[in-house]
C-alpha cells in the first residue's frame, strides 16, 4: 500500500515506519525534520508541509493522490512555540481526515490516547478527543487506537521514569498508588498492521493497553530493581508537585508539566480484552519484559545522567554569564587595563576590548542556555577559549603557575562543552 505517515520522527512514528517498511509498504512521511530518516531510508518520500499550519482540507488535497491509507501519529506532551495542542492534535488532523474523505481514501488510522475525552481535565486529552470525534463522523474506514503509557526502545516517558527511579531520592506523587497500564510499542505497531489488512473490520476504537494495571510506585520499584538500585521514594503532595512543575522549564524537561501531573493523578487504565481480541494474542506484560532483559550499561548511564544533562548546560552557561558580569562590573577596571597593556592593547582600544569581550561572554551564556545552533555556539566557545589561552600563554605565562589554575581549569571545561554538545544534539 501507499501510506502517508505523519509524526514519523516521534517515538511511536519511528517504530510504525520501520514496521511498515518491513511489510514492504510504500511510505510517504510528513514530519518537521525528515533528514535523519532519509539518511536511514533513502527510498522514503517526504511531504514538505508544516503540519501545524495545514488546518484546511485544501492544504492536504494535492498531497493525497495515489495514497491508499493515512496514519496520524503526531503528538506532543507540551505545547511548543510553533504550535498548540489544538493545532497539532485537533485542527491539522481534522483537516487531513476531511481531505481523505474528499479523495476517497478509505482507510485512516488515528493514534489517540487513553483518556482522550471531550470533558477531560487537560487540553492534551480534549484536543485528541476532538479529532477522534471528527474522524468518527466521516465516511471512512477508520481505526482509533488509544494507547496508555507506551514502553519500548526509545520511549521518552519510560526514559524519564527510569531516570527518576535512579535518583538517590525519587519524588513520588501522594501515595504513589495511581494506576497505569503500559503497552509495548511492538504490540501497538502490530495492531496498526492488523488495521491495514483488508479483511479487518473497520470503524473501531481500541484501547491499546497492557494485560493488567500497575501502580506507579510499583512501576518505579521495577525500574529501580532493573538498574540494580534500591528505590528511595519521597512522597510529595500533588498540589506541591504541580507548583514545582515550573522547574521543568529550568530542567528543559517537557514531560514534567502540570498537564502530565494531572493525567497521572487521574490514573490511566482500561480493560485489555478488546486489544487482545484485536491482536489475536495477549499483549506483552511490562514486568515480564523488564525481567527478561537486564539493563545495559548504556541504559544505566542514560538513567543516571538524565538530570545532569540540563545542569551541565546551565553550569556552562553560568561560567560565561558570570565571566561577562565580573569582567565588566565587578573586577577592578584598573587591573584589567594593566593586563591588556601587557598584551599590547592600550589607549582608547582598551575599554572597547574589555567591555566588548565582556559582552561577548555574556551573549555566549545566553546562547548556551537557549540551545541555539548547538554546533556553532560550541565552536565559538572553544575558539574563544583557545584564543584566550594562546594569548595568555605568550603574554601572561605566570597564569599557568597560578595556584588556582585559571588556565588549567579550561581543559575540563573544554571537555564539558564537547560532552554537552553530543548530549544536546541527541535530543529532539
Amino acid at each position: 500500500m501507499n501510506i502517508l505517515l505523519t509524526g514519523a520522527t516521534g517515538f511511536i512514528g519511528q517504530h510504525l515506519l520501520r514496521a511498515l517498511l518491513t511489510e514492504n509498504h510504500q511510505v510517504t512521511v510528513c514530519c518537521r525534520h525528515p533528514e535523519p530518516l532519509l539518511r536511514q531510508f533513502p527510498e522514503l518520500k517526504v511531504l514538505t508541509l508544516d503540519f501545524e499550519n495545514a488546518t484546511d482540507s485544501n492544504d492536504w488535497l494535492p498531497h493525497l493522490h495515489q495514497i491508499d491509507a493515512v496514519i496520524n501519529a503526531v503528538g506532543i506532551i507540551k505545547e511548543i512555540r510553533q504550535a498548540s495542542f489544538d493545532e497539532l492534535h485537533h485542527l491539522a488532523p481534522s483537516a487531513l481526515f476531511k481531505a481523505c474523505e474528499q479523495m476517497q481514501i478509505k482507510k485512516v488510522v488515528q493514534i489517540s490516547a487513553l483518556g482522550a475525552e471531550l470533558n477531560a481535565e487537560t487540553e492534551y486529552f480534549t484536543s485528541k478527543a476532538k479529532a477522534d470525534a471528527l474522524l468518527q463522523s466521516l465516511d471512512l474506514d477508520w481505526f482509533i487506537f488509544k494507547p496508555s503509557l507506551v514502553f519500548g526502545p526509545g520511549a521518552k516517558s519510560m526514559g524519564l521514569l527510569t531516570a527518576l527511579a535512579a535518583l538517590p531520592l525519587t519524588p513520588v506523587m501522594d501515595d504513589g498508588q495511581q494506576a497505569v497500564q503500559p503497552v509495548a510499542i511492538n504490540d501497538l505497531q502490530q495492531a496498526v498492521l492488523v488495521a491495514l489488512q483488508p479483511q479487518t473490520h473497520a470503524r473501531q476504537i481500541i484501547n491499546a493497553v497492557g494485560p493488567q494495571p500497575i501502580r506507579f510506585i510499583t512501576l518505579l520499584n521495577l525500574l529501580a530493581n532493573r538498574l540494580g538500585r534500591r528505590l528511595n521514594p519521597v512522597h510529595i503532595s500533588s498540589h506541591w508537585l504541580a507548583a514545582l512543575s515550573s522547574l521543568a522549564v529550568v530542567m528543559d524537561e517537557p514531560v514534567l508539566n502540570k498537564q502530565s501531573i494531572t493525567m497521572l493523578q487521574r490514573g490511566n487504565i482500561s480493560s485489555a480484552e478488546g486489544f487482545s481480541r484485536f491482536l489475536g494474542y495477549s499483549p506483552a506484560c511490562l514486568e515480564q519484559t523488564l525481567l527478561a532483559a537486564p539493563a545495559s550499561q548504556a541504559e544505566r548511564w542514560h538513567a543516571r545522567l538524565y538530570f545532569l544533562r540540563p545542569l551541565l548546560n546551565i553550569s556552562i552557561a553560568l561560567v560565561w554569564l558570570w565571566t561577562g558580569i565580573v569582567s565588566a562590573f565587578l573586577y577592578p577596571a584598573h587591573d584589567s587595563y594593566q593586563m591588556l597593556e601587557r598584551v599590547g592593547i592600550t589607549g582608547g582600544l582598551a575599554p572597547w576590548t574589555l567591555y566588548g569581550a565582556s559582552m561577548a561572554d555574556f551573549v555566549l551564556g545566553i546562547l548556551v542556555l537557549s540551545r541555539w545552533r548547538l554546533r556553532l555556539v560550541a565552536a565559538l566557545q572553544i575558539g574563544i577559549m583557545l584564543a584566550y589561552m594562546l594569548v595568555i600563554s605568550f603574554c601572561l605565562p605566570e597564569f599557568w603557575l597560578h595556584p588556582f589554575g585559571p588556565l588549567l581549569k579550561n581543559l575540563p571545561l573544554l571537555m564539558a562543552i564537547l560532552v554537552s554538545l553530543i548530549i544536546e544534539e541527541e535530543r529532539p
